[in-house]
């Protein structure tokens, strides 16, 4: 059985208040998530989250001022206050703006893939990742189709509560993402990581959505995979800041996992002083992808990757420790194949080497309703 689909449509508040409405428990259950990790992680109540959220209101309104209205109305829908929206869509700036090895240890969220022409099949371009979380994620997912007033409608598989993750729109976008740590993330204000998401997933070509991470001023350090059905991939990996942390790859194949591959950085990538995990995935992941063309099956058997054991030394596809508390876990919530040439997302739900992978057609998610 795949993942539930959410579907909303019309101005800020009215598509919020819909989009809370029908995955109410799952935001229910994202709070509960978060008021987990955050005491776990950062000794950090909920309370005290909310508290640090509110200082990048702002930034959402500054970025789009269809985001704050719509943030309302999923508070609305789903029957919580608008705070507990607010701090689950800055998790990342709060998380990873904490000063502590235990808060970095967080980033570890998934490896994604970029590929088109000349290194596909048939010319198709291609955007995937896996995505890595805490085992309770796999409670509070969705795939949310939206179609918002006066922009491109689009698919996204997201935690419910937060404006977007990985995903495509009718414009011929799609997007993965990469969770990155580094000595400038210390939680000052900046645009939010998922308000940009939303931002890439509303733009109408390639052009703008670039734009769209590497002129704003963020507020925490990421990557970005964006494609466009036009023929074109760009890795964007860039740090808090403006355009001195943006650092921009145009290739046939990118790859990327959890930490910093640009060459000159000017500052520290935290990720590495924790092990060699993100660079032994990022290599498996590259060498699985040597052999072209590639297509969408060679994507999928990427993302089923084992090294050696299951959770070995440069495992795409991660499972779970029992030993561990399931707040300080992380396995592979779900396998994300985005074919932007024919529309269509294939997604798993769950470890992509136990779960099949469902087609989604495009048109067919914007149109349920």
């Amino acid at each position: 059985m795949g993942w539930p689909v959410v579907w909303a449509s019309g101005g800020p508040r009215e598509r919020g208040r819909a989009y809370g409405e029908a995955a109410r428990d799952r935001v229910h259950r994202s709070i509960e998530l978060y008021s987990a990790v955050f005491r776990h992680y950062a000794e950090l109540e909920w309370s005290e989250v909310r508290d640090r959220a509110g200082s990048f209101a702002e930034w959402f309104d500054d970025t789009d001022v269809q985001l704050l209205p719509e943030l309302e109305g999923i508070a609305e829908g789903a029957s919580v206050e608008a705070e507990d929206v607010l701090a689950l869509n800055v998790r990342t700036e709060v998380m990873f703006g904490l000063d502590t090895r235990r808060a970095r240890a967080a980033a570890k969220e998934c490896t994604a893939i970029g590929a088109a022409s000349p290194a596909t099949a048939e010319g198709r371009v291609l955007v995937a990742q896996t995505w890595d979380w805490k085992p309770a994620a796999r409670d509070t997912c969705v795939l949310l189709a939206m179609r918002p007033t006066g922009r491109p409608a689009f698919a996204t598989f997201v935690e419910a509560g937060l404006l977007a993750k990985c995903g495509m729109n009718e414009a011929g976008i799609g997007i993965a993402t990469n969770a990155l740590t580094s000595s400038r993330d210390r939680g000052e204000p900046g645009v939010p990581f998922h308000a940009i998401l939303r931002r890439l997933l509303t733009s109408s070509s390639h052009a703008e959505a670039v734009s769209e991470v590497t002129t704003r001023i963020r507020g925490s350090s990421a990557n970005y995979v964006v494609g466009s059905r036009d023929g074109q991939i760009s890795d964007l990996e860039v740090g808090p800041g403006g355009a001195d942390t943006a650092w921009r790859v145009d290739d046939a194949v990118v790859c990327h996992a959890n930490h910093f591959v640009r060459p000159d950085r000017p500052f520290k990538d935290l990720a590495l002083l924790d092990g060699p995990e993100s660079p032994d995935r990022l290599a498996s992941v590259r060498d699985d992808l040597s052999e072209r063309p590639i297509d969408v099956a060679s994507i999928e058997r990427a993302l089923r990757s084992h090294a050696g054991i299951e959770r070995g030394p440069g495992s795409v596809c991660a499972h779970g420790d029992p030993s561990m508390p399931a707040e300080a876990d992380y396995v592979t919530i779900a396998g994300i194949v985005l074919d932007l040439t024919a529309a269509e997302l294939h997604l798993t739900r769950g470890n992509p080497c136990e779960t099949p992978f469902e087609t989604h057609v495009l048109q067919d998610l914007l149109a349920s309703r």
